[in-house]
């Protein structure tokens, strides 16, 4: 039996109408007589598709992981990483190649590195050895106030600036259901893809920006620098956020 048949019985059985579940899942008439009929195009694609048959799901009574386990043997998408499901259904962004340094750009780094060793102690040398120097020096010295209380105070530090520079930190808390989640960093690279189940937690750290596609936004609770922002979006809905140092603000 395939998610279409699955779905169209556990909706009949419910005894709710197309339009019916329509009105209440604010998904469109096409989109579920589509998928009843295992078309996904019209959902957006396999990741969309997850996300409005969970929704569904709930509405009429129905086991969603086993619905959805039927879509993946139905589509062959079982084993494909939750991120690349993602990407493919222009969810989120390919992450970029991490750029690498070639050998002759670290010889040639290491070469000024070894220059400069060698002529900053020789001018060093040069610059102790000089007379007119060493008594200038010497006057500056003699003729330096002492420094008063205000000047040897501790420096203030600005609250927001220290905030930044401690990075992100981001809690993702699967608190209703089973959603998917794709998190990439500054550069690109992917921290975590795939499932995360009714009462598991993820925590995600990174010294600039970390991105997230969530594939079933009302499933989670987001804590984000120490903040509690709760759902980020509804029951099925995929949403995209960025979050940065400082005061979590969704991208």
């Amino acid at each position: 039996m395939t998610v279409g048949t699955s779905l169209r019985n556990a909706r009949v059985t419910a005894k709710f109408s197309i339009q019916k579940v329509s009105d209440e899942t604010r998904i469109r008439v096409n989109v579920i007589t589509d998928l009843e009929n295992d078309k996904f195009d019209s959902a957006g694609g396999i990741a969309y598709a997850r996300g409005h048959i969970r929704t569904i799901a709930k509405l009429v009574g129905a086991d969603a992981d086993v619905l959805i386990s039927e879509m993946e043997t139905t589509t062959g998408e079982i084993d494909r990483p939750m991120i690349d499901l993602l990407s493919e259904n222009f969810a989120t962004s390919i992450p970029r190649e991490t750029p690498r340094v070639s050998y002759k750009t670290m010889s040639m780094v290491a070469a000024a590195v070894v220059g400069a060793l060698i002529i900053v102690p020789a001018v060093s040398s040069m610059m102790s050895h000089s007379p007119s120097k060493k008594s200038t020096a010497v006057v500056a010295l003699s003729q330096t106030p002492t420094p008063s209380a205000a000047a040897t105070a501790p420096p203030v530090i600005d609250p927001l600036v220290a905030t930044k520079s401690s990075g992100v930190i981001v809690i993702v808390t699967a608190t209703t259901g089973t959603t998917w989640l794709g998190v990439t960093d500054s550069t690109g690279a992917q921290q975590f893809s795939g499932r995360l189940g009714k009462g598991q937690t993820h925590t995600f750290t990174e010294n600039q920006l970390l991105r997230l596609v969530i594939g079933n936004a009302g499933a989670v609770n987001l804590t984000v620098n120490g903040q509690n922002i709760g759902s980020p979006g509804a029951i099925g809905e995929v949403v995209h956020l960025e979050f940065g140092p400082g005061a979590p603000s969704q991208g």
